[in-house]
């Protein structure tokens, strides 16, 4: 029932995006629709004063200033109604993911479906490293949030009082690997320290060179960085999976 509830949720939500970024890339399209007027009337203007043969420099400047104004605005509106359409393309993948998914086999038992993930929700806690490990058990990772934004956290993360682990370690690296990420001399041995997701992914948040701590938690919907590396160091944490169905076999 739980799994039955969080993927109507999910879907709901899902559509409800849709329906936001459809409606503002309508908007994008009125807005290069009159900029392509204003451009069309600029060029016009610029033309019929070349024609007449009657045109100041001072005017002559004026129009070509308004020319590069409307095409910089005209390509800026191109772009963005491109960004639009990719995210309401993910979108509606999304969506029609989450429609193929029935409430037997989109998620383990036990697992919430949130945006395509499936996500588990430990209730004991222990050490980033044994949390790793048991996610690991269930052929899942520890949570990775690069892909959420402020507006896309859970609210029961938001709200949550107590922190969880996540898949992202601090970690040493050869330099060269990823380049010059740290103030770290390239001729060291020791190699270049970052944050890194368990997926290998880089992490590239202002405090990732300047935080205490070498493991990372969520809490009240924000990443912190926390210490790891003692055995008293203990929290819940979050797993997650892709969600899709018939894909467990453990279930």
């Amino acid at each position: 029932w739980q799994v039955t509830r969080s993927l109507q949720d999910s879907s709901r939500e899902h559509m409800a995006e849709q329906g936001r970024l459809s409606q503002e890339l309508r908007a994008q399209e009125q807005s290069l629709e009159q900029t392509q007027l204003e451009l069309a009337w600029a060029r016009g203007e610029l033309q019929r004063a070349w024609h007449e043969g009657n045109i100041s420099q001072m005017e002559l400047d004026r129009l070509n200033l308004e020319l590069r104004r409307v095409t910089g605005v005209l390509g800026r509106t191109e772009r963005e109604m491109q960004e639009v359409q990719e995210r309401l393309n993910t979108s509606e993948s999304t969506v029609a993911l989450l429609r193929s998914c029935t409430a037997i086999d989109c998620c383990p038992s036990g697992w919430l479906l949130y945006r395509g993930k499936c996500l588990f929700i430990s209730s004991e806690k222990k050490t980033w490293e044994d949390s790793r490990d048991e996610c690991e058990k269930t052929y899942s990772q520890l949570l990775v949030t690069k892909s959420w934004s402020r507006w896309t956290v859970p609210t029961f993360l938001k709200n949550a009082d107590v922190p969880y682990w996540i898949g992202l370690q601090k970690g040493s690296f050869p330099w060269y690997d990823y380049g010059w990420l740290e103030e770290e001399d390239p001729e060291s041995e020791r190699g270049a320290e970052a944050w890194f997701w368990v997926d290998g992914s880089l992490y590239e948040r202002p405090w990732q060179s300047k935080s205490n701590g070498t493991c990372a938690i969520i809490s009240h919907g924000s990443i912190k960085p926390a210490q790891c590396t003692g055995p008293s160091d203990l929290h819940l944490w979050i797993c997650e999976k892709a969600a899709g169905p018939s894909r467990f076999p453990f279930m």
